[in-house]
């Protein structure tokens, strides 16, 4: 499979890809929380960030394949008018709560504690791509041998697993964590790998239009798929490149789903011994 990685903005390059080529979009924008990541771009508010959503939406939709889907992270500050507006343009079918579980460590005393991620999962029809086998969520023995009634024997849901719900509870990566880059909002390798297995087809094509350090890049490439990412700081886009380029043969494109799910475990934890190398000194 192949990784076309770009150094520059997306609004620059994004016209070199042919409309309807995209399987999936996984965008993970600056929130707009004033964080530094070495230009002003997380510094919109209001009508600005929605107008900024806007046009990112305008930009990607048209290289989005009518089967395609667009997952989008974003925060409670602006999740709501960005979802009002994409729900223009495309059918809105979830939008899951990533519980980052933070631990109780005070916080603030004004308000309760935010501790989650809001994700919007977008389609442009309703005949989109959707592979829940890919993504279930096995029984454990106990859960299984308590549904020996003879109505239960022989279920699919009972023997593959269960959908995963629309609130996912995975741990953020604190800076110790062994699958940590250098970038300070990366999101776990397991919430984007649920999307690309679920949104795009063995041998598809995965488009990234915010790449920071290249998480959805190392998640595409492991489960045999292609994938376009953009990102604008040289240094995040060093730390992708060093992802990507330390990965192993990635898994054929006519692997089955049983088998991409039999490997994912060794999958994360190659990724995880590839974000533990050391950074490459100036």
């Amino acid at each position: 499979m192949n990784a076309s990685l770009h150094n520059e903005d997306f609004f620059k390059g994004i016209n070199r890809l042919a409309d309807r080529s995209i399987d999936v979009i996984i965008s993970d924008p600056p929130y707009g929380l004033g964080k530094d990541y070495g230009n002003n771009s997380d510094h919109l508010h209001g009508a600005d960030y929605v107008e900024f959503s806007r046009r990112w939406l305008d930009a990607v939709l048209p290289k989005l394949k009518d089967s395609g889907s667009l997952y989008v992270f974003l925060s409670w500050q602006n999740s709501p008018e960005v979802f009002s507006l994409f729900k223009t343009r495309m059918l809105m079918v979830n939008e899951i709560i990533w519980d980052r579980r933070v631990p109780s460590m005070g916080g603030s005393t004004r308000k309760f504690s935010s501790v989650h991620d809001n994700i919007g999962v977008f389609v442009k029809s309703k005949d989109y791509y959707f592979d829940l086998d890919s993504v279930r969520i096995p029984y454990d023995a106990e859960t299984k041998k308590a549904r020996t009634r003879s109505i239960f024997v022989g279920k699919k849901w009972l023997e593959m697993g269960y959908n995963p719900k629309d609130v996912w509870s995975v741990t953020r990566l604190h800076s110790q964590d062994p699958e940590r880059a250098n970038h300070p909002t990366q999101k776990p390798l397991e919430i984007v790998e649920r999307m690309v297995l679920a949104g795009c087809p063995p041998g598809g094509h995965v488009l990234d239009p915010f790449m920071g350090s290249g998480t959805t890049a190392v998640a595409a490439l492991m489960h045999g798929r292609s994938v376009t990412g953009f990102e604008l700081n040289p240094d995040y886009f060093a730390e992708a490149r060093r992802r990507v380029d330390a990965l192993q043969p990635p898994a054929p494109a006519s692997a089955s789903a049983s088998t991409l799910r039999k490997s994912r475990a060794a999958a994360a934890g190659r990724a995880r011994a590839i974000a533990a190398l050391p950074l490459p000194q100036d």
